[in-house]
């Protein structure tokens, strides 16, 4: 080949390389950069709002646009895996980040009245609160207060039982009535990861407390003289430490599941004054662990750019026995002593020859004369859990 055909072949590489960066160049200008506002957005398979959805687009993602078809976009989207889909989405959900390119509207016929406002199915409205500020991480904080019910038969049998040995052994009845503990109180903290628009995984932990107190008293009936009395306090507390998923059908009502460790703290303080000078006094704490789950439902309500309203109603399954602690007693005589062992229910005859339901922490299983049907305490964490706070959306 001479050289004036390698010039020629030469110049004409050149030539079309320049065409193709220039119509590279021509179609990058014409690109139309979109941004979602909608809170979700459908990305349909043709340019109506009948067709099929192929892709849910959440708020904030960027698109590109190679055209539009009357009130379309078509767009192309990546997904998670790298591939990439092309679809239509409806300009109503979207502003345009490059307001040059935006082709001008014109329309495709006349406008024909109607009847009433045109109706488009959820995902193809534009939002009617206004979009969130673009996040920074798809992070969602959660703080909560609330009550949950609670079953704590033998605390509150113990108790009730202590306050009627004690009416047997002075041989005077009981004015009053020992309450039952059956409510906790709760504070709540969690923080969920957003995999998407409508699922998020998530760590918590909440705080429950509950302690019923009561008094009762043992009046002779002579006003001149001093009454007895008997003061009861059963507690519980606990820390669940809790793993869990939220998943959104829509966009303000959500289900929430989660497994979770509790940590429980259980006792009584219970006081008895028989006389002025004559008191006796038992305080005893015990522990135990096990694994629970809850179940709720709740709604959300935006009052803020970031910040948004929410309550929930749900379920929790947690049941405990075998409870580890210690029990510390103490008289008007300055005599005391410290026990450790396992948290026992169980039956004692009183000063009457009734037998009377009892809840102590022994070194041992009570056993011998007057003792009846020993076993281990329990308590039932299970119950509705009522509860309401407010969540930051980063």
């Amino acid at each position: 080949m001479n050289s004036k055909k390698i010039a020629t072949l030469f110049i004409l590489v050149l030539f079309l390389g320049g065409l193709s960066v220039f119509a590279a160049q021509d179609a990058a200008a014409r690109v139309i950069k979109l941004k979602v506002s909608a809170e979700q957005a459908n990305l349909r398979e043709k340019p109506d709002i009948g067709s099929a959805v192929v892709q849910q687009i959440p708020e904030g993602t960027v698109l590109e646009a190679d055209r539009k078809e009357g009130e379309w976009y078509l767009v192309r989207y990546t997904l998670e895996d790298g591939g990439v889909i092309a679809g239509y989405i409806h300009e109503s959900l979207v502003t345009v980040m490059n307001p040059s390119q935006a082709p001008e509207r014109k329309p495709e016929r006349e406008p024909r009245p109607v009847s009433g406002p045109a109706k488009l199915p959820l995902g193809d409205r534009p939002s009617a609160r206004p979009s969130w500020p673009e996040s920074l991480v798809p992070i969602d904080v959660f703080l909560s207060a609330g009550g949950s019910t609670i079953v704590a038969d033998d605390f509150n049998q113990g108790a009730a039982g202590l306050a009627g040995s004690n009416a047997a052994l002075l041989g005077i009845p009981a004015s009053g009535s020992v309450g039952a503990l059956r409510l906790a109180y709760l504070l709540g903290f969690e923080v969920f990861y957003r995999i998407s628009p409508r699922l998020s995984v998530g760590l918590g932990m909440d705080y429950l407390t509950g302690r019923r107190s009561s008094q009762v008293s043992y009046p002779s009936g002579d006003l001149s003289l001093f009454v007895p009395s008997t003061t009861t306090k059963p507690i519980v507390e606990a820390i669940p430490l809790k793993v869990g998923i939220r998943y959104y059908p829509r966009p303000d009502f959500y289900i929430r599941g989660s497994f979770a460790y509790y940590s429980v703290k259980a006792g009584y303080d219970y006081t008895f004054v028989a006389s002025q000078d004559s008191w006796q006094e038992w305080k005893g704490w015990a522990k135990a662990h096990v694994l629970g789950m809850e179940v709720a439902v709740g709604g959300e309500w935006r009052i803020g750019p970031r910040l948004l309203f929410f309550s929930e109603a749900g379920f929790r399954l947690a049941q405990l026995d075998n409870f580890k602690g210690t029990d510390a007693y103490r008289s008007s005589d300055g005599s005391s002593s410290t026990e450790a062992g396992s948290l026992w229910y169980y039956q004692a005859l009183g000063a009457d020859g009734r037998s009377y339901n009892l809840l102590f922490v022994r070194s041992a299983e009570p056993s011998g004369s007057g003792i009846l049907g020993a076993r281990k305490a329990g308590l039932n964490l299970s119950g509705t859990i009522l509860r309401a706070g407010v969540k930051f959306h980063f």
